[in-house]
């Protein structure tokens, strides 16, 4: 299939249970193998780069938010580090103060310093969220978002605040491909996909007025490189809990990269 994110749009996957939704936004940041075919992104250059194609040719990402189904994240971080090392690794500048204040809107801010292992489900998917919203809250440049299933697990409130920043960051030309159940969710969509086994892929489109949600404002003043970002948290983990560190932290590691 042929799928294009414009930048200022919400584009929502929707169809049955094993159709293809996760598989196409996990695809689309180059975590799965294709048959045919190529994915490609526009960096902030404004130059299209190769992801993957089918030959197994494979480029970087640019800087992207993503939050996969599972969370993907380490019970061993803590709130306030998940969040400034996914800052760090999208090239965010960011400041104590602007990470609280990310963390208060989504009611975190109280827990920071609290391993994820110590929250509940529905604050640990609050985090999940977060942390695949904010290297574009963040940054001046649009980016593109990937969410699977973002409202799995969130209360209301939650789900009403995932809306207006969903509108908020597509009004200031941010976009946004997620996959959902959720007909709340599909409201704040500007092209809705749906996955049919017979019919294949249809799509409807939904107009929306601009939003004026204020969103936390860009401003910071530390910048940490990717490199020495993921180098430290990898040694924090280790510290914390040195067994089989690899192989039980790689969601957590794809799900920043």
């Amino acid at each position: 299939m042929n799928f294009e994110l414009f930048e200022g749009e919400v584009v929502a996957l929707v169809g049955s249970n094993g159709c293809g939704k996760t598989t196409l936004l996990e695809s689309s940041a180059g975590m799965h193998a294709i048959s045919s075919g190529l994915i490609s992104w526009r960096n902030e250059g404004f130059e299209m780069k190769l992801v993957r194609d089918s030959e197994g040719r494979r480029g970087s990402l640019p800087p992207m938010g993503l939050t996969l189904q599972k969370n993907g994240m380490s019970g061993e971080e803590t709130i306030e580090e998940r969040l400034t090392t996914v800052l760090a690794v999208s090239g965010c500048h960011y400041d104590s103060t602007k990470v609280s204040q990310l963390l208060n809107y989504w009611g975190l801010e109280h827990r920071k310093s609290d391993r994820i292992s110590q929250l509940s489900g529905g604050l640990a998917r609050r985090l999940a969220v977060l942390s695949g919203l904010a290297p574009a809250v963040m940054s001046e440049k649009p980016r593109a978002i990937l969410l699977d299933e973002p409202s799995e697990g969130l209360d209301e409130s939650a789900r009403e605040l995932l809306v207006d920043w969903l509108r908020a960051l597509a009004s200031k030309g941010h976009g946004v491909i997620l996959a959902t159940h959720d007909p709340q969710i599909m409201l704040a969509a500007d092209r809705i996909m749906e996955f049919d086994e017979k019919r294949g892929v249809s799509v409807k489109k939904q107009k929306h007025p601009l939003s004026n949600f204020d969103l936390p404002e860009r401003s910071g003043n530390a910048k940490i490189s990717k490199i020495s970002s993921l180098f430290h948290w990898a040694y924090r983990m280790e510290k914390r809990n040195p067994i089989d560190t690899i192989s039980r932290f790689i969601p957590s590691i794809l799900a920043l990269l």
